[in-house]
């Protein structure tokens, strides 16, 4: 996939983007989530600013939704953890922030 085809995140959203800014580099071991796996994850955020499209269903999502920070729905933390969602939130308020490594 290219800059250009952006179509990984329209299969999973319904929406065309454009990244704006890595936010955070995080090694999954460290951000203390389990179970633990066999092989490393690095978990990247990437704050992107939506361009056109709409939200739509896919193989891969029963829903699409957008959600104020305190009203998030139970989380998969196999996946992401509240703590990595509320950085991201705290990078959105401090855009000047550099981005997180772990």
């Amino acid at each position: 996939m290219t800059q250009e085809d952006p179509q990984w995140l329209r299969e999973e959203s319904g929406f065309t983007t454009r990244a704006v800014k890595v936010l955070a580099v995080f090694d999954r071991e460290k951000q203390g989530q389990t179970p633990p796996f066999a092989f490393h994850v690095y978990k990247l955020f990437i704050l992107c600013e939506i361009e056109s499209g709409q939200p739509a269903a896919s193989v891969e999502t029963v829903e699409v939704a957008f959600f104020a920070e305190d009203s998030i729905p139970p989380l998969s933390q196999t996946r992401v953890t509240p703590s990595q969602i509320a950085r991201c939130f705290a990078h959105l308020k401090n855009p000047g922030w550099p981005t997180d490594f772990d």
